[in-house]
């Protein structure tokens, strides 16, 4: 039940989990289309006689960092980096189109779709094992971009700013050392544990994942137990906490 207007937040979508699917793919459309034109935009002005952080560079520092737009002497050449932001601009229009198909066409609840599969992503605020699903297919993604990123540095290479140059780096997984860091992450000067810190939060994700997607809500819940999880403010607030955590670290 709808106590506040429509200006409100998400209101517009409430019991529309449809919609707020539409929602979300249409902001993953926009922020590959800022990707991909900001990175075009960057790459028109570089200036290869001036330091990246001097020509306010943000998208072609991030590719330079996992070795992209460089050759192995750490030199930049620019290689590839014109083809990632065109693909990042097709994605676009392709969430574009998805979030259009789920706006116009697609039913605005889940729970009244003809696919089974659908219809367990439904939003239920009240109810902790459909939480606990959603939350486990999230962890999932999370876990295999960590794995994405520890094996592009193995094979690939990323830049290594002790060296100056791009190299290929093989991850330690070493629990003692990750234990260690947990607090001081700020000051690792290692890629190589800097890459063992992602192949075991891939282990957690994606075990955490499956565990919350086979699984139901672990003991009794109450509204003590598990108010967080249940309510939609405080998924929102954790949300601009953890964005703004991430934005102080970086």
């Amino acid at each position: 039940d709808v106590t506040y207007g429509w200006w409100a937040g998400n209101a517009g979508v409430t019991n529309k989990s449809g919609k707020f699917i539409a929602a979300h793919i249409a902001h993953t459309g926009l922020i590959a289309f800022a990707a991909g034109g900001s990175t075009l935009w960057e790459l028109a002005r570089y200036n290869p006689e001036i330091p990246m952080g001097h020509q306010s560079s943000i998208f072609l520092a991030h590719l330079a960092s996992i070795g992209i737009g460089l050759d192995e002497a750490g030199a930049w050449t620019g290689a590839g980096v014109a083809s990632i932001a065109i693909v990042h601009l097709v994605l676009s229009m392709v969430y574009g189109a998805g979030g259009l198909l789920h706006s116009v066409l697609f039913v605005g609840d889940m729970q009244d779709s003809e696919v089974p599969q659908a219809r367990k992503f439904k939003l239920e605020w009240d109810n902790p094992d459909n939480q606990t699903f959603i939350l486990g297919h999230h962890l999932l993604f999370f876990g295999v971009a960590c794995i994405w990123f520890v094996e592009w540095a193995r094979i690939h290479g990323i830049y290594d700013p002790a060296i100056g140059a791009v190299r290929q780096v093989e991850y330690n997984l070493n629990l003692t050392s990750i234990w260690n860091h947990q607090f001081d992450f700020l000051a690792i000067d290692s890629l190589e544990d800097v890459l063992g810190g992602h192949a075991f939060l891939a282990f957690l994700e994606i075990t955490g994942g499956a565990f919350h997607i086979a699984t139901k809500q672990v003991g009794e819940y109450t509204k003590f137990k598990g108010a967080g999880l249940l309510s939609a403010e405080a998924i929102l607030s954790f949300s601009c906490a953890g964005l703004g955590w991430m934005a102080i670290i970086a």
